[in-house]
């Protein structure tokens, strides 16, 4: 492909996420024939055919399927350095930030990071994703996510992080469990049968591998998210682990109580991370920061 031709990637994502080619052309503000001649080029460059009509217009083949994700991200990553370079106005912008994240803030932090947002920025909206992957540095990179909310990076990366907020974790069980009362030991912690949060491509803890006691543990469980361990909890003999605050709101609904653990340094410390391409861009600036008054708001 030809420098030059280089406009053809914005035509093919447009035809691709319309599957129409009079709807592209308005999207584009071009005419059909412009997004039929450039659908010609784009078939003489790659030798492949890359849509097939279809009764409402048209559908991608596998190849255009193939290769969507990379010209999406080009596309995105371009838009994204002019954006940076215009003085950002969440007053006037309709800009959708999105954001991935561990379960537990989409209960209270996001909708609060919502709420505030629209006092200030009517058109601003969120688009939250479930943490399916942990190459965060491809995923930034590629602004597939504006901002990853999570436990920070271990071991060395060039991505920024800060750290939001720290949760005090607690066990939970069942309230009328037959073997634990007020309290646990560490002996009785690891004789239990736990329920936990699945990592994707691994088994590491969310509260860090540094807590030697937790690779003792005799998992009978792995949930999806933080969320999905009450009710196996609730239902059976199983302990778990879960953030002191966040549980407060879920004792009652789902018969729980909450003990202390039987050892040390039992935090979860939560951090945004950002690619450093982003640090000085002004809209993605103003995120960040709306996100810590949402923690302060909180009273995290």
């Amino acid at each position: 492909m030809k420098t030059t031709e280089l406009n053809l990637i914005p035509i093919f994502v447009a035809i691709f996420e319309e599957q129409n080619l009079s709807r592209a052309a308005t999207r584009l503000d071009i005419s059909q024939p412009a997004v039929s001649k450039a659908l010609a080029r784009l078939r003489d460059i790659y030798d492949e055919p890359l849509f097939h009509r279809s009764t409402s217009g048209v559908e991608p083949t596998s190849f255009a399927i193939d290769i969507y994700p990379a010209m999406s991200a080009a596309l995105k990553n371009y838009t994204s350095t002019l954006s940076a370079s215009r003085e950002f106005d969440p007053k006037v912008t309709n800009r959708t930030f999105s954001i991935a994240s561990v379960s537990v803030p989409s209960y209270q932090l996001l909708p609060m990071l919502l709420k505030q947002i629209r006092q200030h920025a009517p058109n601003i909206a969120l688009e939250i994703h479930p943490l399916f992957t942990e190459d965060y540095e491809s995923d930034l990179r590629l602004q597939r996510y504006d901002l990853i909310i999570d436990i920070e990076p271990r071991g060395r990366t060039t991505l920024k992080h800060e750290q939001l907020y720290s949760e005090e974790m607690i066990v939970v069980c069942a309230k009328d469990h037959p073997r634990i009362g007020d309290t646990i030991s560490l002996e009785g912690f690891l004789e239990e049968e736990h329920v936990v949060v699945s990592r994707w491509q691994s088994r590491t803890s969310l509260l860090g591998e540094h807590i030697t006691e937790l690779a003792k543990r005799k998992v009978a469980y792995r949930a999806s998210g933080a969320f999905e361990m009450l009710p196996v909890i609730s239902g059976g003999e199983y302990i778990g682990i879960w953030p002191c605050r966040a549980l407060k709101s879920f004792t009652e609904q789902y018969q729980l109580k909450a003990i202390p653990l039987p050892f040390s340094n039992a935090e979860q410390k939560l951090s945004m991370i950002w690619h450093p391409s982003r640090t000085q861009e002004s809209g993605h600036e103003w995120l960040r920061s709306q996100l810590k008054q949402a923690v302060k708001a909180l009273g995290y």
